[in-house]
């Protein structure tokens, strides 16, 4: 597949006001997601974003964020922010019946995507309110399928009992055993988040600074929140990072200290949902990515829902990968 039919790019960072619609509720077509919103995209890629716009009757009526990384050998690769999960094209056609709004909306899409630079990859995760790629395949993208878990507003108690009585007995006892807090720093919680990926013998995908600055910017903005769970000695035994936009409350960031079970982190996800639930959200999981945390998951009740994915790379690029893969294999002691 040649990617080189995304050209014309007129595409360059833009100073993007975040859409008042999130703060008070309201929904902004053109900024679906909280993954979509200015203060986002600069949060999450401090270097740099970029987006394709599409104009009709002087207005914006579609907007593709994206960022450009470079690659070994010269390659470089269109995708999403790092802490951008979500996101995909935001379109607002206007008015007009549904037959011909689709039409409408399709045709943004096209242009929104022609107007990409050329590179030898992409690869992005749609929103929620993506629920048709054939555009994108038309293009000669592949189309794959991702999972996320999300638990619907409703009565509280109603959420209570759609869990698992293990999870619901889990969530008990941890509560009597952990005090719950909103309090915990920015730079407390990336710290802790480091320590615990360290312990583990993992190599962390974020950076501290990274996790401090997104969490800072959300904070901020009331469109955020750290909770932290303690056992009876004061330590801190779990804490989770969530944020939301005008539809959805998504649960971004976690990490537990070593030899602590589940039990710390099941209850502040109970804390969340019900904050979500409060704010008359839906809360997503943000991904459903291994057996593991499928189980876990599940346990809370709600339902599975697909997110799309739009992806494809050129052979010299592809070719490239394996080979810069290789040589990191072999320089590793």
């Amino acid at each position: 597949m040649d990617l080189s039919i995304f050209k014309n790019a007129r595409a360059k960072p833009v100073p993007r006001p975040a859409p008042a619609g999130a703060a008070s509720g309201l929904h902004d077509p053109l900024a679906p997601t909280i993954f979509h919103e200015a203060w986002w995209l600069d949060a999450s890629a401090p270097d740099g974003w970029s987006e394709t716009l599409v104009r009709a009757d002087n207005r914006i009526v579609g907007r593709l964020p994206y960022m450009i990384l470079r690659k070994p050998f010269g390659q470089t690769s269109c995708e999403m922010p790092k802490f951008a999960h979500f996101l995909g094209p935001a379109v607002a056609p206007g008015p007009g019946a549904r037959a011909n709004r689709a039409l409408k909306e399709a045709q943004i899409v096209r242009e929104l995507h022609e107007q990409l630079p050329p590179t030898g990859n992409l690869y992005m995760r749609m929103h929620r309110g993506v629920t048709d790629t054939m555009v994108h395949a038309e293009a000669g993208l592949h189309m794959l399928v991702n999972f996320t878990f999300e638990i619907a507003p409703g009565c509280e108690q109603a959420i209570w009992a759609g869990m698992r009585d293990k999870t619901r007995n889990i969530i008990r006892r941890a509560q009597e055993k952990h005090c719950v807090s909103d309090t915990l720093d920015p730079r407390d919680f990336a710290a802790c988040y480091r320590r615990n990926v360290d312990e583990a013998g993992h190599e962390s995908y974020y950076e501290t600074d990274e996790i401090v600055r997104v969490c800072t910017a959300a904070l901020e903005r009331g469109r955020g929140r750290i909770l932290s769970a303690t056992g009876p000695d004061g330590s801190l035994a779990a804490a989770i990072f969530t944020i939301w936009d005008a539809t959805s409350c998504y649960y971004l960031l976690a990490t537990r200290s070593r030899g602590e079970d589940h039990g710390a982190t099941s209850l502040l996800l109970w804390e969340a949902i019900r904050h979500a639930n409060l704010m008359g959200l839906i809360f997503d999981f943000d991904g459903l990515y291994t057996r593991g945390n499928r189980v876990f998951f599940t346990g809370f009740g709600g339902t599975v829902h697909p997110r799309y994915v739009v992806c494809g790379s050129t052979r010299t690029y592809r070719a490239t990968a394996a080979l810069s893969k290789a040589l990191g294999r072999l320089r590793r002691p």
